[in-house]
């Protein structure tokens, strides 16, 4: 229960930093780098941030149907800007592995040790 604690916190703060300063990038984006560089300071997972990201993680494929309804639902806003779309997704899919490949190393270094 304390790792979802600690994932609601870093969710909250993020949201609330977001509002504040009026920032173009999403809370729980903010959030989940404050999250990063928490983890990276400490240097190591809290168990129970751990076991609860084991137990969200299979959980994750749900998040992609709101994505597959707008998609149905928004022809006429595809049809407008889809290139554009398109454009953007593929340039933010090559950071987003290599940050993804980065915290996985880092976090297999980790759980080695």
């Amino acid at each position: 229960m304390t790792g979802l604690l600690v994932l609601l916190f870093f969710l909250i703060a993020g949201n609330l930093l977001q509002s504040s300063f009026a920032l173009p990038i999403p809370g729980s984006i903010i959030g989940m780098l404050l999250l990063l560089v928490f983890l990276m300071i400490r240097g190591r997972t809290p168990e129970s941030l751990s076991q609860i990201s084991k137990t969200l993680s299979p959980l994750l494929p749900l998040f992609i149907i709101p994505v597959s309804v707008g998609i149905v639902t928004q022809k006429e806003l595809l049809a407008e800007n889809g290139i554009a779309l398109l454009v953007i997704m593929a340039v933010s899919i090559v950071p987003g592995a290599i940050v993804c490949a980065a915290i996985m190393k880092i976090g297999r270094k980790n759980s080695a040790e």
